[in-house]
């Protein structure tokens, strides 16, 4: 494998100039819809288990399970924004509402995850960026792959065989894997933030573990928990920067045009216009749409920009053609689309 150099090539990055009034105008936090979402989503997965116990029925629980799973991808999604400072325009209340009600109950923080991330946007696809580190690491995301072996990336991600690689990976978001507070990133976790994670877990499964209903509240919460993070947000993850040429910085990381079932299992709250994100992290959720309708207008991004239809015409960017099949496997961000 080749090392990717620290510094980019003159004429990488992509040109802002005539962008910036937009920006402005696009880098404005709607808290009240936020907030309107926020709650919208626990009162969906609520009444989903609400139901499952009711009706005591196996494909109750399942459907629900899915229903929930689903919202737990709305919240890791809203995690990602209050990472960077857009889930509600004041920060000490992004913070707050951000963890105790969206990473806590995904077992995160958003003060581990913020310094972890703003590296990757630093750096992205450099060996400074440790997602690019842990992709290079992880056979099970160099590309290209041929149909069998892709398949049985997705069959072991199902059934959790691969589980443990995304677990230690993700530790590093984690306030009980970094109680002694390792300073990676250079971020100094202080203890009344480690202090406030223990009050809320003491609080939060105390009182699942008090309710009657304990074993099933557990299995609804941590089983689709599970499964998405393992299959769901691992195909978004491996979408982001996989397979990419990265000659320049509008094919350094991949925009995908979701379908309805993508936005409901994969990539919710237009998440997966990731490239127009890396070029103007600024700008929320809300406004990344119309963001990507305005650059396509420029003739330079709509020619050099990686854009691909839907999550299916991302696994299939990631094998190979036919008559490629025994082309030698390309690491992240090495691969060619």
């Amino acid at each position: 494998m080749e090392e990717i150099a620290t510094e980019r090539p003159p004429g990488y990055r992509y040109s802002r100039r005539g962008t910036l009034a937009l920006i402005r105008e696009l880098s404005v936090i709607d808290d009240r819809r936020n907030a309107l979402l926020l709650l919208l989503q626990w009162v969906i997965a609520i009444g989903a288990g609400a139901i499952a116990i009711h009706v005591d029925r196996v494909p109750v629980y399942l459907l629900a399970g899915l229903v929930i799973g689903s919202r737990i991808q709305c919240l890791a999604v809203m995690m990602h924004d209050a990472c960077h400072g857009m889930l509600f325009s004041n920060r000490r209340i992004n913070d707050l509402i951000g963890d105790i009600f969206v990473a806590y109950p995904l077992g995160f923080s958003i003060h581990l995850y913020r310094a972890n991330h703003m590296y990757h946007h630093r750096y992205t696809n450099t060996l400074r960026d440790r997602d690019y580190r842990v992709q290079r690491r992880d056979p099970d995301q160099h590309f290209p792959k041929s149909g069998p072996a892709m398949t049985w990336l997705l069959v072991r991600s199902a059934l959790g065989l691969n589980f443990h690689r995304m677990a230690r990976d993700s530790r590093v978001w984690a306030p009980f894997a970094n109680f002694h507070n390792p300073g990676r990133f250079g971020y100094d976790f202080p203890l009344s933030l480690r202090i406030r994670y223990v009050v809320w877990a003491l609080c939060f499964y105390g009182l699942m573990l008090w309710s009657p209903w304990r074993w099933q509240i557990l299995c609804l919460l941590l089983i689709p928990q599970f499964l998405w993070a393992n299959v769901f947000n691992r195909i978004r993850a491996m979408a982001e920067h996989n397979g990419v040429a990265n000659e320049r910085e509008l094919n350094g990381t991949r925009t995908v045009i979701p379908t309805l079932l993508d936005r409901f299992l994969i990539a919710p709250f237009n998440v997966s216009y990731h490239l127009e994100h890396h070029l103007f992290p600024s700008v929320p959720w809300t406004n990344l749409l119309r963001l990507h309708r305005h650059l396509m207008t420029d003739p330079v991004y709509a020619a050099d920009a990686h854009i691909t239809r839907g999550y299916w015409g991302v696994i299939r960017e990631l094998m190979p053609p036919a008559a490629a099949k025994d082309t030698t496997l390309a690491t992240p961000a090495e691969a060619k689309p």
